[in-house]
């Protein structure tokens, strides 16, 4: 499986990629292409490679195994090279000491000692603030150094816990519950009929759908002929009156979006959980409307509203994304609480099972170091240790949510500090600076795509049992694109960054996000640590709501095999649905009709179209990722 080709290709298509995806996402605004839901780069590099049809001999073409290898690698690594956490993690660690944040008269400053000084560049550096965000000069390394390599420590522990979380699950999640694994569904397809899929008409006519639709809007974007093909329909457009129009508030749209990629996906899963997620998220309109009968639309809680701008919408009673990370906490302990005996079993077998001794040594030892990391960045033992218990249940959830329901999920997308807000409350006293402090950078391993590399662990160990493969080095893989895709990051980031300067990107590339991210660490740290609030039970009241209902959900499909409602999908449509609803309704309808009029034998035969329908939609986003560097810079054009 593994090789020096392998470790060669990998290589170099990382460091590569990394150096061009900076310019394409940051100066040109175009197509995020290393992470997402399936890693497009990755899956292109599959195909173009299978595409080739090289003849036997040739150094580039691999078997099988070594694909598996080379794809795992590329989408363990890439992602951390760019949104998946260099991107939001660098400006954080520099805004602070920075212009008016920096300003002694500011309600920062009295923070900013309570950062450890091996957490952040050199102090000692001025240039290594200054040229961040003015660019014109070279890269102050040695004020970099030692930033860069704690930060990949708690990386490392995060992948260590992964790995060993994949091995303890593995059993019961993949031998004994056989969860559905849509997202390896396309990958296995190509590498295990040998680029067949490739050669399927059905495939290259679902793969015409999103060429036709995204090639005709991008062309458009560019030169505004011929018109664009919508794919939105926006209800506060109709909804204007009350109380109507309490359904469609601006921090909870309500938009019916299609995506190809997710019909294609939506294909592939349950169709309990598609019909839930849509169901759920309108059942969230009902409960916006009622709250606005009732007068409650005006209730924002306690809770001074850290994360309302991007995680917490709407930030007003019912407290939707408190319901489904409720939901989310349910499904990790329900989880949890299913694979007992497989963990006991599991464990009674380790003085003989040097598999079980890596998986237990992994997850123990990787957490331990994430506790002790959380302790020496400003968290009290105690707290450092309910944090990191509170952020792997929450994973496992996540988990939960990609490898059995299949939508797009990539990160936990949660401040996991919020809980204990909600609980404590805030305001001197109630945590010290130096925990305010944690918190707030510890939110990176929430907000980022760091949770994606305990996917690709998992995706990697199901893929190689489809493919008849030993499972043992999918943790090795998965390690070695780490550490590329954070040396290729930091390298290709940071030259781009000092040569161009943070400003000049956020406001004539495509750095806005970056910028205003880097911002949000020390927004957290100030609003918390000087705003004083009570505990908030109307959002824990709201994440009881969610637990309560996962858990019942659960309950109810256990006795009622046919029980149409989810957990899955509770979670999907209360959290996620503003994005998600509409092509899981189309989908859902589509695989419906297939099913029941057609029977197994026609969902077999329509699979390939619907395979070609997220195939195509990730090679357009490569197709215009290359485009975008062809054009004005911050002109690009993206639809994610």
């Amino acid at each position: 499986m593994f090789s020096w080709r392998v470790f060669i290709i990998s290589a170099s298509a990382i460091f590569a990629a990394a150096w061009g995806l900076q310019r394409i996402e940051l100066v040109y605004d175009g197509p995020a292409l290393a992470g997402g839901v399936l890693p497009p780069l990755a899956i292109f590099m599959l195909a173009f490679l299978l595409a080739l049809g090289l003849p036997k001999g040739s150094w580039l073409r691999l078997g099988k195994g070594e694909m598996l290898a080379v794809y795992l690698i590329v989408a363990a690594g890439l992602p951390l090279a760019s949104t998946g956490l260099i991107h939001y993690l660098l400006p954080g660690l520099v805004t602070g000491f920075y212009s008016s944040f920096a300003d002694e008269a500011g309600r920062y400053h009295s923070f900013l000692q309570h950062i450890p000084f091996w957490m952040v560049p050199d102090r000692d550096y001025p240039a290594a603030f200054s040229g961040f965000f003015e660019g014109g000069g070279p890269v102050p390394w040695d004020a970099w150094m030692q930033p860069l390599l704690s930060w990949s420590i708690l990386v490392g522990a995060f992948c260590a816990t992964a790995f060993g979380l994949a091995g303890l699950l593995k059993k019961r999640w993949i031998d004994e519950e056989r969860l559905r694994f849509p997202l390896t569904e396309l990958p296995l397809e190509l590498l295990e009929q040998g680029g067949s899929l490739l050669r399927h008409r059905r495939m290259w006519l679902g793969a015409a759908v999103p060429a036709l639709i995204y090639g005709i809007n991008g062309i458009y974007h560019y030169f505004l002929v011929p018109g664009e093909i919508p794919l939105s329909f926006d209800f506060s457009t109709v909804l204007l009156d009350q109380p109507w129009r309490a359904m469609a508030p601006f921090t909870s749209r309500f938009v019916f979006y299609v995506s190809p990629l997710l019909i294609g996906l939506v294909y592939l899963m349950s169709l309990e959980v598609a019909f839930s997620t849509w169901f759920f998220f309108l059942f969230t309109r009902l409960q916006l409307l009622v709250a606005e009968l009732i007068g409650r639309t005006d209730d924002h809680g306690a809770f001074i509203g850290l994360g309302g701008q991007w995680l917490e919408w709407p930030n007003f009673f019912p407290h939707l994304q408190a319901q489904a990370r409720g939901g989310l906490l349910g499904v990790g302990l329900l989880s949890l609480w299913a694979g007992r005996r497989a963990l006991k079993d599991l464990w009674r077998t380790t003085p003989g099972n040097t598999d079980a001794v890596r998986s237990f040594a992994g997850f123990f030892l990787g957490g331990l170091a994430l506790v002790l990391w959380g302790w020496a960045a400003g968290l009290s033992p105690l707290l450092s240790l309910a944090y990191f218990i509170m952020m792997l249940v929450m994973l496992i959830g996540i988990l939960r949510l990609r490898l059995d329901g299949g939508l797009p999920l990539i990160g936990l997308h949660f401040m996991v500090a919020n809980v204990f807000y909600w609980i404590a409350g805030t305001g001197p006293g109630i945590f010290t600076g130096g925990e305010y402090v944690a918190f707030a950078f510890l939110s990176i391993l929430t907000y980022s795509g760091l949770a994606a590399l305990a996917m690709v662990q998992f995706e990697g160990l199901k893929m190689a049992e489809v493919l008849g493969m030993g499972s043992r080095r999918i943790g090795v893989l998965v390690g070695l694109g780490v550490g590329m895709g954070l040396l290729a990051g930091y390298w290709a980031n940071l030259e781009l960054i000092y040569e161009y300067g943070i400003f000049v990107l956020d406001q004539q590339g495509g750095a806005r996000t970056v910028a205003r991210l880097g911002r949000y660490f020390h927004y957290l740290y100030a609003e918390a640590g000087t705003r004083a609030g009570p505990a908030d039970w109307d959002r824990l009241g709201g994440m009881g709501f969610g637990f309560i209902l996962a858990c019942g959900l659960s309950w109810l499909r256990l006795f009622f095999l046919r029980f149409p409602l989810h957990p899955l999908g509770f979670v999907y449509g209360t959290g996620l649905g503003a994005l998600l609803w509409g092509s899981a309704l189309l989908g859902w309808a589509i695989k419906l009709l297939v099913v029941r009029y057609g029977g197994a034998g026609t969902y077999r035969q329509l699979r390939p179209f619907f395979l070609g329908m997220i195939l195509g939609e990730l090679v357009l986003r490569v197709v215009w990722a290359f485009c975008a560097t062809l054009g004005e810079v911050g002109g690009g054009y993206d639809w994610w």
